[in-house]
């Protein structure tokens, strides 16, 4: 019984951590329309940065640097602007909702263009 309760507990524990994920978004970044949480991509962007503190300051807000992510010319770090270290990466990644199939064909030909127009 002691057994049962402590996967449970476990179970409950990794249950509450996948609800921490972030929402997705309610607005459609293509029409504008309400987005179905049904129709979804996931834009994932990895980048290569300069050292170990970049990727510690990235990691503790990626949100307040994801234009420096999406705009990171190949060789630089995105962050300081220093030649990047390929054996440090970050990688920025969050579920996107649309409206219908065709705003996420649309998103998925160019996420780097549309992950801008991602409101909650």
């Amino acid at each position: 019984m002691k057994h049962l309760l402590t996967i449970a507990a476990i179970v409950g524990i990794c249950a509450g951590s996948a609800r921490a994920a972030e929402p997705l978004n309610t607005v459609c970044p293509i029409s504008g329309k309400p987005a179905n949480p049904a129709i979804t991509s996931t834009y994932t962007k990895s980048v290569a940065v300069c050292c170990n503190r970049c990727k510690t300051q990235f990691n503790a807000s990626p949100k307040a640097y994801l234009s420096n992510i999406v705009a990171a010319i190949t060789g630089q770090c995105p962050l300081s602007k220093k030649k990047a270290d390929p054996s440090i990466t970050v990688s920025y990644s969050r579920p996107v909702a649309f409206a219908d199939a065709a705003s996420k064909a649309a998103f998925d030909a160019a996420p780097d263009k549309h992950i801008k127009n991602v409101r909650q």
